[in-house]
């Protein structure tokens, strides 16, 4: 079995980012090695061969299902090493502009999560300052959304880290400890907004690309007097990247665990009865 492997290098000289490892390739053979071990041991069990063979069969197949179940989708693009880009602006793309981010003005930019069987954990956010913020104070939250997705609601979690330096260009601000599960197919921001001075958030102007290309129909949003007033984010994106690995569902796990459950009882009973 060939393993698909790729290594994600990120460097301060561009934003362009090759593809990082493959979650699903990796995950499949960690469940057969656990599949080869489960056959060496049972081999060595004082059974029935027909016994012994059920067992067999039965783990595997348990095995495979909650490694099909449990692994991520495939990553693509850049960001943290075994997370998937939900949203990006900034590759491709040049800052022709920017926007203002103050105590009075806050500036959002919406991302919304794919459709599937996970939850997501958010690893980072990237953002491109187009002046230098030395001695600024700012904020960066994540916003759930409301009005049918078109605007930020309400914080969630705690505000994000940034780096120990921040410069011209991008900057990665980390989550603060745990931080919420963001939920598929669901629309959040993230907000920026000045505490005691201003940063300038890069706009990438009408022409700027935005990947993937379900997030086309994504919003900009400017506050001010505790009013949001909306925009197509395809006539002036705001450069950033958010990155976030897929989590399972509980329900997910639990059937994984029962397939293997089941395989357990069975072999107890045969025994038993032989």
């Amino acid at each position: 079995m060939h393993l698909r492997v790729a290594i994600n290098v990120t460097g301060s000289a561009g934003p362009s980012r090759p593809p990082i490892l493959c979650r699903k390739d990796v995950a499949m053979s960690a469940a057969i090695r656990s599949c080869i071990s489960l056959v060496a041991g049972l081999r060595g069990c004082h059974s029935l061969r027909a016994l012994r063979t059920s067992v067999v069969r039965l783990g595997i197949v348990a095995l495979f299902g909650l490694a099909a179940a449990t692994a991520p989708p495939t990553a693509s693009g850049g960001g943290l090493s075994g997370s998937e880009v939900i949203f990006d602006s900034i590759t491709g793309n040049t800052p022709t502009g920017s926007v203002s981010a103050s105590g009075s003005t806050w500036q959002a930019a919406q991302f919304i999560f794919p459709a599937g069987d996970y939850d997501y954990r958010l690893t980072s956010v990237v953002l491109n300052f187009a002046n230098d913020p030395l001695g600024t104070s700012f904020q960066v939250d994540i916003y759930d959304a409301k009005n049918d997705g078109s605007e930020p609601n309400n914080k969630i979690g705690a505000s994000l880290l940034p780096p120990q330096t921040v410069v011209v260009g991008n900057n990665t601000f980390t989550p603060n400890g745990s931080f919420p599960l963001l939920r598929e197919s669901k629309e959040y921001f993230v907000v920026v907004r000045g505490v005691t001075s201003a940063v300038s958030w890069s706009t990438a102007g009408p022409t700027g690309v935005i990947t993937p290309a379900s997030q086309t129909s994504n919003y900009t949003a400017v506050r001010v007097g505790g009013d949001w007033v909306t925009s197509n984010a395809s006539a002036n994106p705001y450069m950033m990247t958010v990155n976030a690995v897929a989590v399972p569902e509980p329900s997910t796990w639990a059937m994984g665990l029962a397939g293997l459950g089941f395989a357990g009882v069975t072999a107890l009973r045969r025994r038993r009865r032989g």
